[in-house]
């Protein structure tokens, strides 16, 4: 006799919970971490761009994914790149808390290369769906 297969965990999980998980995932910060490395001999310097996320499990305790293939060890690569600047682009709108985690990683980096202190800067630009206000002063 055949067994039922049993369907995987997730999919045990109710439809609602899926739903709320999938929109906390994509509710989760993402930064755009540029930064160009410093050539010795005269070569010319080509920018590298990484885009991190904020870890789902762990985003509070400043885990962040890089997909690419620095995975784990962007941090590595932006050090021995010995870049003199480097910049981080986030779209969060006016979500506050995801604010923080950004400027708790651009704490990190601050912390991590200090042995070239580099200049740290962050960007937050409005999410794509919203528009700037501008006066007229």
């Amino acid at each position: 006799m055949n067994q039922p297969q049993s369907a995987p965990r997730a999919a045990r999980r109710p439809l609602a919970y899926r739903r709320n998980r999938a929109a906390e995932c994509a509710a989760l910060p993402r930064v755009t971490v540029a930064w160009t490395a410093s050539s010795q001999d005269g070569a010319p310097n080509i920018p590298t761009e990484v885009e991190l996320v904020a870890d789902f499990e762990s985003a509070a305790s400043g885990a962040w994914t890089c997909a690419n293939s620095f995975g784990g060890n962007w941090v590595e690569a932006i050090s021995s790149a010995h870049c003199s600047e480097v910049l981080l682009t986030a779209r969060l709108g006016d979500d506050i808390p995801a604010k923080h985690l950004v400027l708790e990683l651009a704490q990190l980096l601050t912390f991590k290369l200090s042995e070239g202190h580099p200049l740290i800067r962050v960007r937050f630009l409005p999410n794509t769906g919203e528009r700037s206000v501008r006066s007229r002063a």
